[in-house]
């Protein structure tokens, strides 16, 4: 039993030491092994909703045939991704790597391989990555190592703004309540021709939870919290009679649903309209909140929209700055064949070489802070250097579920069916029995 007991220590010795190299070399901390002499990896196989003609070009390009391991990129249908996934573990060909967003941790985090602090220290990764990439630090381990970022800015029509005399778009959302009666526009019969912002209604706004979320995290309310060990969601004033902040909630709220209260000064926009994404394309839009990765498509859309691109406003001159961020990252397979051969390879892929080329390709800031820390000239990439500092998003159980519930609540607050306050309390009753799955026993 003894003889055996060393043998095991070995071998795990020489895993562990295996993964340091590798993830070691991630942070630049020493170059990676190369050479006949080193371990061969065999294949790895990586699944992701990027496309292949930017994910498998940038990995053809930066991780050359030296590096021991041969990654294999699989482009699927953003759509069927989790059905896919799902039945590829059941069936036993899972891949060894998978692109996970902030948004599908909570769905699966019991299928993947955490990160060993071991290998990548809490110190490391916090120095390595933007802020938002803390979503991935588990108490066990890492649920992923941060690749991508695209955060929500403001897009503002710049002949709109240059016909009312005003010289710039708004950084601070009190403005909203002055701007909107000079930029929005009735028709003859009184309907909407062109709008100052389209707030106040949920099925004909682009990225409206994105949006709502924004505005609930600049006021201080962390949507979902960790409470007692575990998740909870945090938006109504009170649960279980224990007051809490829920007032932020409410007061974000509150903003968000004037613009579209036809007695209201700001009355801005309406369900009738179609939605903010092609109101502003169509140039009848002054203002339009939506992620980075948009932009490129917006320009060959209208070739001859004059727009332009800042962060988003923010609740007060002194405030925290937050934006949301929909961020992806790269995280090992727990029914993977390869393990270690995945492991060393999330390492790789985590560099800054192919996290630039990657970020450089899809038009977005990079998700390491030695990158992002290198200012660049362009003013839409500053604007996007800048915004990604500040993004932030929060642990969403089921994105399906709660887009429903963020509707739901903006739906009962319009029509005056519930006020604010019990809306909110009904949206975090729904939202805490997502949770209850995720929850520890």
């Amino acid at each position: 039993m003894k003889k055996f007991n060393t043998f095991q220590a070995v071998v795990f010795g020489g895993f562990i030491i295996l993964l340091l190299i590798g993830f070691l070399g991630f942070s630049g901390k020493i170059p990676f092994p190369s050479g006949s002499k080193d371990v061969n990896y065999g294949e790895v196989v990586l699944w992701g909703t990027i496309p292949s003609s930017v994910m498998q070009s940038t990995i053809s390009e930066k991780v050359s045939t030296d590096q021991n391991v041969i990654i294999k990129y699989v482009e699927k249908n953003r759509e069927t991704f989790t059905r896919d996934f799902v039945e590829a573990v059941a069936s036993g060909n899972a891949p060894d790597l998978i692109l996970v967003a902030q948004d599908e941790i909570l769905s699966n985090v019991n299928k993947l391989s955490l990160i060993p602090y071991q290998s990548v220290t809490e110190r490391v990764f916090k120095d390595t990555f933007i802020e938002e990439g803390e979503l991935f630090l588990q108490e066990g381990g890492i649920v992923a190592l941060p690749l991508t970022i695209d955060p929500l800015i403001m897009y503002w029509n710049r002949d709109i703004f240059t016909n009312e005399g005003i010289a710039a778009p708004p950084r601070l959302w009190d403005s909203f309540y002055s701007l909107s009666p000079r930029l929005s526009l009735r028709d003859q019969k009184g309907n909407i021709a062109q709008s100052f912002v389209a707030f106040g209604e949920y099925s004909n706004v682009s990225n409206a939870k994105e949006i709502l979320s924004t505005l609930i995290m600049q006021a201080g309310k962390p949507i979902v919290t960790l409470r007692d060990g575990f998740l909870a969601a945090s938006l109504a004033q009170s649960i279980g009679g224990v007051a809490n902040t829920g007032e932020n909630a409410e007061n974000a709220l509150l903003f968000f649903t004037q613009f579209s209260k036809p007695n209201k000064v700001s009355y801005s926009w309406n369900r009738s309209l179609p939605t903010s994404r092609s109101m502003f394309e169509d140039g009848n839009l002054a203002l339009y909140f939506g992620f980075a990765s948009e932009y490129v498509p917006i320009l060959k859309r209208n070739p001859h929209l004059n727009f332009d691109i800042t962060m988003m406003p923010q609740a007060g001159q002194f405030a925290t700055k937050t934006t949301f961020g929909r961020m992806q990252g790269i995280a090992v397979v727990k029914a993977s064949r390869n393990q270690a051969g995945a492991m060393y390879a999330v390492g790789i892929l985590s560099n800054r070489d192919i996290v630039g080329a990657l970020a450089e390709k899809m038009n977005l800031p990079p998700v390491r802070r030695d990158l992002i820390s290198i200012r660049p000239t362009d003013a839409v990439f500053a604007t996007l250097y800048d915004s990604a500092l500040i993004s932030h998003a929060w642990y969403d159980p089921d994105t399906e579920m709660t887009d429903q519930i963020f509707s739901t609540l903006i739906d009962n607050i319009v029509s005056g069916r519930t006020d604010i306050n019990q809306a909110l309390f009904v949206a975090q009753e729904k939202i805490d029995k997502l949770l209850q799955a995720y929850r520890k026993n």
